[in-house]
């Protein structure tokens, strides 16, 4: 940042010391404020625990391949006799008082009409959305980091152009002071200034809490303590960056890369494999397993094996299942529209994103070019206040305008800075 008069060259310097982090500050670059909130942040850390949630869902679907094993006893005592039969009054013939039956088998399923295979291909699917949007908290963490950290750049930078500015006003009332003591100014000329530099002081204490405010809530989202907020380096350069044309993408070419989209691609993907697993409710299920069984009914135990086939066709099922099958298809369908539609605006977006981008870069161009018509509108008018041919309300006037123009250049590289981040998120990058 220019100065804004020679004379002032000592006190902008002592004003910078003065502002220098203290000691016990944290010092981050933005690359580690992101770092720290990828692994420490909130709302991804409940992203991971959804991810670990689609991984045991999928694990678990994988266990229908396997036999189904089971164990089952039964034991009774009744207080008569269960068998009862009297021939004649001449034969009287009791049985089964107590018992015990108990046996150990297992299923394996052969057919179930692909609900075991296609079941599975779901939980893929859910594992990858998992994933999928795992990613996506994650990218917008980034974002919003990014976000946190150019607003505190911005108030940062402001701050530095107000403590400049009540330099040059500190400096300026020595000088009309010892005008006034010469009898060559007039006190009102003192009291402008004076006046002018106690407003400026008011909206450092404005700015100075804004800025604690922010690096607080930087600190919270980061995962630092955020009593003890961090600080950052991140001055605003005084060229302006580049055009950004290296960062154009097709909005067709970049759809397939961005999370939205192939979250929209799995949830056709699912509405697929729903209709297969419901078709394949309806369709007929063969199991086959093996058993060991044990009674002891007839006061004496018995135990034996057996191989078994079980076959269960579901005949009235078709009677409901043919209209969840209907349903399932318009569930599809709906699926397929939303990605046809969704992906028509999140293209729009990225054209907006990059409108957004453009526009906030040629706006702080016009803020650098209002920079350097500001400080020269502010050089004539101090040689002209020093020639006596203008007002100190007009140095004053110039003055503002001064940092006006700077604060905008600041503002104006923040919401570049931001914009550029929106726009890369926006085509998934």
């Amino acid at each position: 940042m220019k100065i804004l008069f020679p004379v002032i060259a000592l006190a902008v310097a002592f004003g910078a010391a003065g502002q220098t982090a203290e000691p016990q500050d944290t010092i981050l670059s933005l690359e580690q404020c992101i770092d720290l909130a990828v692994k420490n942040n909130a709302t991804l850390r409940r992203a991971d625990n959804s991810s670990a949630m689609a991984k045991e869902t999928r694990k678990e679907a994988f266990t229908k391949y396997f036999p189904q094993i089971s164990a089952t006893g039964f034991g009774f005592r009744s207080h008569n006799y269960v068998f009862q039969y009297n021939a004649l009054d001449m034969l009287n013939i009791e049985l089964v008082k107590h018992g015990v039956v108990a046996g150990v088998q297992a299923l394996q399923p052969i057919f179930m009409g692909g609900q075991i295979v296609n079941g599975n291909q779901l939980a893929k699917v859910g594992e990858a959305v998992g994933e999928l949007q795992k990613a996506q908290t994650e990218r917008e963490v980034r974002l919003t980091t990014e976000q946190y950290y150019w607003k505190l750049a911005t108030l940062q930078d402001t701050k530095r152009t107000l403590q400049s500015v009540i330099a040059t006003l500190d400096t300026l009332d020595r000088q009309i002071q010892v005008a006034v003591d010469a009898g060559v100014a007039m006190r009102n000329d003192l009291l402008k200034v004076q006046l002018k530099r106690n407003g400026y002081e008011a909206d450092m204490v404005d700015l100075d809490n804004g800025i604690q405010l922010c690096r607080m809530v930087l600190s919270q989202y980061i995962g630092e303590d955020f009593e003890k907020p961090i600080n950052i380096s991140a001055p605003v350069p005084e060229a302006v960056p580049a055009y950004p044309s290296e960062l154009l993408v097709d909005p067709a070419v970049a759809l397939d890369q961005t999370i939205d989209y192939q979250l929209l691609d799995a949830q056709v993907k699912a509405k697929k494999l729903e209709k297969k697993m419901e078709v394949g409710k309806n369709l007929p299920q063969v199991l086959g397993g093996a058993g060991w069984y044990y009674h002891n009914v007839l006061e004496q135990g018995h135990n034996f094996g057996a191989v078994q086939l079980v076959v269960n066709i579901p005949i009235t099922s078709w009677w409901g299942g043919s209209h969840a099958i209907k349903r399932k298809n318009l569930e599809l369908e709906n699926a397929r529209n939303e990605r046809e539609d969704l992906g028509q605006m999140l293209q729009i977006n990225m054209q907006n994103k990059w409108d957004e981008l453009t526009a906030s870069h040629r706006k702080m161009e016009l803020a650098a070019e209002a920079i350097g018509q500001a400080e020269e509108n502010l050089r004539l008018n101090r040689v002209y206040y020093e020639a006596g041919t203008s007002t100190i309300t007009d140095l004053l006037e110039a003055e503002a305008m001064a940092r006006q123009a700077h604060d905008q250049y600041s503002t104006a590289y923040g919401d570049f800075q931001t914009a550029k981040a929106a726009y890369l998120n926006a085509t998934g990058r």
